[in-house]
């Protein structure tokens, strides 16, 4: 866990983030019907329409709040003593609060999470820039998100993920559509 990153380790990290995008989740994948685990990731970037932020649940919640129509996602990388048990079930009780602002938080925790089912060996081929684990936190409009994975789903992406993905899934669209009834 990090307290604070000095700012040459930031650049490091935001390195290791880019290059974890553009080697692993832009990847072209038969898990995904021949698609990329993360299919949009790779013009976003190119985009510039990804920032990486430093922080803590303020954080987070300030980007929800002074949002920036011209990004896609905000990745806020967790530096303060915030117990990294606690982040996901944070994420989920925001997800409540926050679908009627049309936001969703979607945590990245070592060791934590909800597995697509993708086998390992197909999801890492490589090496961290950074030794000591970090968490992030993922900011984006719930609505992109909720169309996004509409479009996938017709796509066939989600054939070979969990039913635990799944339900996962269809939570963060239900989020969605209760928010605006």
């Amino acid at each position: 866990m990090v307290d604070y990153y000095p700012s040459s380790q930031k650049i490091r990290v935001v390195q290791e983030i880019k290059r974890w995008s553009k080697e692993v989740i832009e990847r072209p994948s038969e898990f995904f019907n021949g698609l990329a685990p993360c299919p949009y990731a790779k013009a976003s970037w190119v985009n510039n329409r990804v920032a990486v932020d430093f922080g803590d649940s303020d954080r987070v919640v300030w980007h929800t709040q002074n949002w920036n129509d011209n990004t896609d996602l905000v990745i806020v990388v967790i530096e303060s003593g915030w117990d990294f048990s606690k982040i996901e079930p944070w994420c989920d009780q925001q997800n409540k609060r926050m679908a009627d602002l049309d936001f969703t938080l979607m945590p990245f925790v070592p060791g934590e999470g909800i597995g697509t089912g993708q086998p390992d060996e197909e999801a890492c081929d490589w090496e961290p820039l950074i030794e000591e684990d970090y968490a992030m936190v993922f900011v984006q409009r719930l609505s992109e998100v909720n169309d996004a994975s509409e479009s996938l789903e017709r796509s066939g992406y989600y054939k070979n993920c969990t039913a635990e993905f799944l339900k996962y899934v269809n939570t963060r669209r239900e989020r969605f559509t209760n928010a605006w009834y």
